[in-house]
């Protein structure tokens, strides 16, 4: 096959798009984080969660359960409090919530998909129940990303939790 000298420019720049597209998808992806929080911007996570254990206060449903994953949009709103300079701790706000979650579950979160979090170290704490001390759901997710945990928490302790996962 010979290339004619008229067609050369348009060769090139098609093995340049083809390169440049074989690079970006092989380029290795940064894993979602929620440092934004700590910079006062918004920020969405897409989560899975498992039922890993189960006490018997869960009840039966959350029991035969086990081992499943439901799934979670979270969309943290920008910081209403903010931590100390140096570091993020102590940066507090509000989120929206909506997921595939069990009756169980889901009948221990605001009904209208609420939720405040706030930051402990290196941890987003969230509580999908805001202002109810009983029968809610918690949330800790590393603000780097990574692995967290999730429970659900009655007055007889956490009688569900699992972990969690950031999806991309």
């Amino acid at each position: 096959m010979t290339i004619s000298l008229a067609t050369r420019p348009f060769w090139r720049l098609s093995v340049l798009v083809f390169g440049t597209a074989l690079a970006l998808a092989c380029a290795p992806k940064k894993p979602p984080t929620l440092a934004a929080l700590c910079a006062g911007t918004p920020a969405t996570a897409h989560v899975a969660a498992t039922i890993d254990t189960t006490r018997p206060p869960a009840g039966p449903e959350l029991t035969a359960a086990r081992g499943t994953r439901f799934e979670l949009t979270l969309t943290f709103e920008a910081a209403s409090t903010r931590g100390a300079e140096s570091h993020c701790s102590g940066t507090a706000g509000t989120a929206t919530f909506s997921g595939t979650f069990p009756d169980r579950i889901r009948g221990a979160t605001s009904a209208n998909g609420r939720a405040s979090w706030r930051v402990e170290g290196d941890t987003v704490l969230l509580d999908l129940n805001p202002g109810m001390r009983d029968n809610n759901v918690f949330v800790s997710l590393p603000l780097n990303g990574g692995h967290g945990h999730w429970g659900l928490s009655t007055f007889a302790g956490e009688v569900a939790g699992g972990g969690t996962a950031f999806l991309p």
